[in-house]
């Protein structure tokens, strides 16, 4: 009994050394793997950091051409569509003399 102990440890320590042998023959390999993965990752992360500040770009000059088409918006409604420009500035003019009624009214309060 003591014979086939032996001879069964002595098959596991094989195994182990077969085993150890090609950890050590694929570890430079997966090592490899790993740095280049790394390398990948790197890429990818500077290229989510350059697409990340573009649409940030994007958006900034999506709110400016908004703000400027909502001043545009608000140019065509005090103009109307088919008054002169003379129409116009009495119509500017009405709203102001209004504004100023009101901060008169205001004032005497």
């Amino acid at each position: 009994m003591h014979t086939k102990s032996k001879g069964c440890f002595s098959y596991l320590e094989n195994k182990m050394e077969e085993w150890i042998e090609k950890i050590e023959i694929l570890l430079p390999e997966v090592q490899q793997y790993v740095l280049s993965l790394q390398e990948k990752n790197g890429v990818l992360l500077k290229q989510i950091e350059e697409l990340n500040q573009e649409l940030q770009q994007a958006q900034q000059q999506k709110n400016l051409y908004e703000q400027k088409y909502n001043a545009l918006k608000v140019t065509q409604a005090l103009l109307g569509s088919d008054e002169t420009k003379a129409e116009a500035k009495l119509k500017i003019n009405r709203l102001i003399r209004e504004i100023e009624q009101c901060i008169v009214q205001l004032s005497q309060n």
